[in-house]
Order: structure tokens, then sequence, then C-alpha cells
């Protein structure tokens, strides 16, 4: 037996006749307050020609909601066609008004579409086509005012062969265009499809040390300013000083009457100098006095370590000062001792460092990072995770763009 509930429909042209909850669906018996009239040539000289009785899916009062719309048909004396009388809240012979299927949409931007079908009780493929109506509307044109600053990054796709090229407005908090691929071409594709305007109004492009993204932006934005992601160019660093003390920390001392090892008594490696790896990782600024004596022990063991720990901090302090006059000093002082050094490792990572000189002093000029490029990534991790992976390159691509255009329903 069915159940009289109050519904406040918030929708013009449509007048509710009666309501009734059958099996957890709320059905609202609805009728139309427009006027009479042809939809083919506009004439008011109608006659009825029957009714027909119309279900869509509206979005929930309570419960999963159902318009039945008691449709009239016309026949118009004028030019003797006949029609049904319409509503701008319908979407031609879709069962869902316009409204719902834009909840779904919403919804689809940041949850899995299995799991907005089953709380909405409607099929996949009813979110599918609500969110692939929504990007194509909203996500297929640029709007807005153009970027000053972009980033340049990767993320993996099904594999960590297969990768997209993000391109991404740190200081708009947006994602501007992802591209498959992770080449030169595909970031020129990035780049070369923002519109003309946007690209005149970038300044400054962060990206990772990797060539061919630095090509890319040379190509499309010849006059903007590369910029070596500070995190990246400290963390290159850190690894070689890191390598050094991997090296000594792996020292065998072969003995033995036939030069065997003896393992019970001759290990692999240094516990002292192997097990160091976090206190070694510490920054200056950060030693506690405890820890600052267990690196005095560490030192006082094998010099070269303490050697290379001093040379990576002393590359951390470059980007402690503010001007770029300052920063090109310090990495000359800094390049000369890695020099005296005779460290292998520190001085093939130099050799990178060097060809990236200018992008890393440019962050002096403009001190912009890829933290945000970075948070994307992750966001879109977690996405995957969420859906259990995605199989659509198109499809994939827009909801990565819809991340932060819309906001979850």
């Amino acid at each position: 037996m069915g159940d009289r509930i109050q519904v406040p429909l918030e929708l013009d042209h449509f007048e509710v006749v009666d309501t009734e909850l059958v099996d957890g669906v709320l059905e609202v018996m609805v009728t139309s307050t427009f006027p009479r009239a042809c939809y083919h040539c506009g004439s008011t000289d109608v006659i009825g020609h029957g009714r027909c009785r119309r279900r869509l899916r509206d979005r929930a009062h309570g419960y999963p909601t159902i318009l039945v719309w008691d449709q009239r048909r016309y026949r118009c004396r004028d030019c003797g066609r006949t029609c049904r009388e319409r509503h701008p809240e319908t979407l031609g012979s879709k069962r869902v008004t316009v409204r719902f299927r834009s909840a779904l949409a919403a919804a689809a931007c940041s949850q899995p579409w299995s799991d907005v079908a089953y709380r909405e009780h409607v099929s996949w493929w009813r979110v599918a086509d609500a969110f692939d109506t929504m990007a194509a509307a909203d996500l297929a044109t640029s709007t807005g005012p153009g970027p000053r600053v972009v980033s340049l990054d990767e993320s993996s796709f099904k594999s960590k062969f297969i990768y997209h090229t993000v391109l991404s407005a740190p200081e708009q908090h947006r994602i501007l265009e992802l591209v498959e691929g992770r080449n030169r071409s595909s970031a020129q594709q990035a780049l070369a499809g923002m519109p003309f305007s946007w690209r005149e109004s970038i300044e400054t492009v962060v990206i990772d040390m990797f060539w061919p993204f630095r090509q890319a932006a040379e190509d499309v934005l010849p006059n903007a300013r590369i910029v070596a992601d500070k995190f990246h160019v400290i963390r290159a660093v850190d690894n070689a000083a890191q390598r050094v003390r991997i090296r000594h920390g792996r020292r065998i001392t072969v003995v033995g009457r036939d030069g065997g090892l003896a393992r019970q008594h001759n290990p692999r490696f240094d516990p002292r100098i192997w097990r160091s790896r976090w206190l070694f990782m510490r920054r200056a600024d950060k030693v506690t006095p405890s820890e600052r004596a267990g690196l005095d022990q560490l030192f006082a063991l094998n010099p070269e370590v303490g050697l290379a720990y001093w040379l990576k901090e002393a590359f951390a302090h470059i980007y402690e000062t503010t001007s770029r006059a300052e920063a090109e000093h310090r990495y000359a002082t800094w390049t000369h001792h890695i020099h005296q050094s005779g460290l292998p490792e520190l001085i093939n990572t130099w050799r990178t460092i060097n060809r990236w000189k200018e992008p890393i002093l440019n962050y002096f000029d403009d001190p912009q990072t890829n933290g945000y490029a970075e948070g994307i990534t992750n966001k879109i991790k977690v996405l995957k995770r969420r859906g259990y992976g995605h199989r659509h390159p198109h499809r994939y691509r827009n909801k990565v763009l819809a991340i932060t255009q819309h906001q979850p329903g």
C-alpha cells in the first residue's frame, strides 16, 4: 500500500499531482503547466491528441525518485502536424532529468562509476553517458585567464612502461592537459594545444631533469623561463653521496687460504657505515646533539663518507639564498670542491647537474617547484586504485582533467 509524501520538487512548470512510495522508490505524479502550443510552428491553435505516461528518473528526495509525467499530445490545426508537450528539464527521449544527469556527472568526476551506479540504482552505462556528455561540454574548450606558470610531469597509465604527460597550472590549481606518451612529441602536443594567448602569458615552465621535456619547452615556448625542480636536483646530489657511503659500507675483506671469505667472521659490509643511512641523510641544521656525535664517529671511521656528507650539504646550502648572484658564487665554489674531492659518484652527478645549470639558477629568478604536479600524480594514483584501473585512454584523460574542475557530488 502506498504512502503519501510531501515533495518539494523545485521544478518550474511542473505541478505535483500525487506521490506514492512503491518498493522503496518515490513516484511523483506530475503534469506540465506550459501553455498549449505546437512545437513545430509555434501556433496555439491545437487540439488534444491523446496522452502518454512517461517515467523520468530525478534526483533523490529521501528515496530514489521517479517523475511520472502525464504527457499530453497535440495536433496543430495550422500545420496539421502532431507533437508532444516538452519541458526544459527533459532530455529528448532519455529517461532522466537534466539535473539528475548533472548530479551523476559531478559524482562520476571523483568517484568510481560502479559505486555511483550502485548508490543511485542506475546502470553503469547511465553514469558513463552522463560523464561523457559533461566532459564533451565542459572540458572541450579552454576557459579563463592563461597561466603564468606551468608544470610538466609524467604519470603511469597501466604499467610502468605506459605513461601520460601531465600539464598543470600550479598557481591556478588545475590540470590543463593529459597526453599519451612521455617524450618530446607528447610534451610538445600538450604545450602547443593551449590557446595562443595562453602560450604568450606563460613566463615559467617547471620540469624535472628530463631532457625531452626541456627540449619541448624550448621549442614551443622559446621565451619562457625553464626551472629545474628543486627537489629532484637536490635528490640527485643526495643519491650520489649515498652511493659513496654504500661503496664503503660494502667493502669486502678477503681472507682465507684460497682467498675465500669466512662469512661468520667477515660480513660483506661494515655495519657501522652500512646501517647509517637515515642518519647520513639528515640535514645538518636538523641534527640533534646525539646524532651529531654519531656522525662524528661515522666520519672518523671513513673520511670519504664525511666528505660526501659535507658536499651534499654544501649543495643544499645553495638553495638557502634568494639572490641569483650569490647562488652562482656558491655553485662555483661547490664545483671546485667536487673536483678536488676526487669522488667518482659526485663527479659523475656534477656532469649531469652542470648541463642543467641555467634551469637550476633560474629558480632564484622565479622560485617555482613541481610540488603541485607531484600532488596531482598522487591524486591520479588514488583515482586509479579506487576504480581498479582504467582501460579507455580518452575517458581516463577526461576524468583526470575533471579532478580539479569539479567538486564531488
